[in-house]
């Protein structure tokens, strides 16, 4: 992710735009067909509302899936790396809990993933003070705020994403039918951001490596993840990918712009450590 983040801007802003161009394959109907088709409960009776309510998933996954990948790779302009990607997986579990709860009607979540979610949230204001303090592999420069805000509400709308995604594989699509209309707002929001003169060089020039990224980084990561939401619970999903700080933490030190921070190394071995307890009690919880 740093050396994505130490790209130009339209550079980059091109090859997301390719590598969101590359997920769209399937028609509009194909949505509306399934959705038709499926069975989402007896209180579900009239078709058209099915179809309206399932649309509106569809619209409110596209915003928050633009706003998580846009505000992830600004925010990795100004902070670091390792502290970008704690913040959008530490606040992911907190954030699922509670969504859970209200937007698929769960009831009152477990005391142990209350236990843990404030865990997470407690780390994370340890990750706010690591950056602002100036402990962080990354100086603290006048728009650092700024990318911690913004990688705040990407982690946010992650969790978002997550359960919106559980919530339409409840209601019977597919996770290929997900992952090709869920980037509709992304491709809308780029084409507002992205350099018309340089758009088709940067293609011509570049198309392989912007094909590797869409692909390694996009497409295959996201397949899987959606697929791993379709048979477990967001919130361990999210859990899951706690681990992903420290991973991220080992690739910093292939950056030469980036000093070694030891705060920032423990920060992540929290999270990590309460990731794989959490999955341990999910285990133990099911067994």
């Amino acid at each position: 992710m740093s050396l994505l983040a130490s790209a130009p801007p339209r550079r980059f802003a091109a090859a997301i735009a390719y590598g969101r161009s590359v997920m769209d394959r399937e028609t509009a109907g194909d949505v509306l067909n399934a959705t038709w088709s499926s069975s989402f409960g007896s209180h579900d009776t009239s078709k058209a509302g099915v179809g309206n309510r399932s649309l509106l998933v569809f619209a409110v996954l596209n915003v928050v899936t633009a706003i998580s990948w846009i505000g992830l790779f600004i925010g990795l302009k100004y902070v670091e790396p390792a502290i970008v990607v704690a913040f959008m997986v530490a606040l992911g579990p907190t954030a699922t809990v509670w969504l859970n709860a209200v937007i698929r009607r769960q009831g009152v979540p477990p005391a142990s993933d209350i236990v843990v979610s404030a865990s997470i949230a407690m780390i994370a204001s340890y990750m706010i003070w690591i950056s602002a303090s100036g402990n962080a592999g990354v100086e603290w420069g006048a728009r650092s705020s700024f990318g911690i805000v913004l990688a705040i509400v990407a982690g946010l709308s992650l969790a978002l994403t997550n359960v919106l995604v559980k919530l339409l594989f409840d209601r019977g699509f597919s996770g290929r039918q997900v992952l090709a209309h869920r980037f509709y707002g992304t491709i809308i929001l780029l084409l507002g951001l992205v350099d018309y003169s340089s758009i088709v060089p940067e293609i011509s020039q570049h198309w392989f490596a912007i094909a590797a990224v869409g692909v390694s980084t996009m497409i295959v990561p996201l397949l899987l993840i959606q697929q791993g939401i379709r048979y477990v619970e967001p919130f361990t999903v999210n859990m899951v990918l706690s681990t992903a700080p420290i991973i991220t933490f080992l690739f910093q030190y292939f950056d030469s712009r980036i000093v070694p921070s030891s705060h920032t190394f423990l920060g992540n071995i929290l999270i990590t450590a309460v990731a794989v307890s959490n999955i341990y009690l999910q285990y133990r919880r099911s067994a």
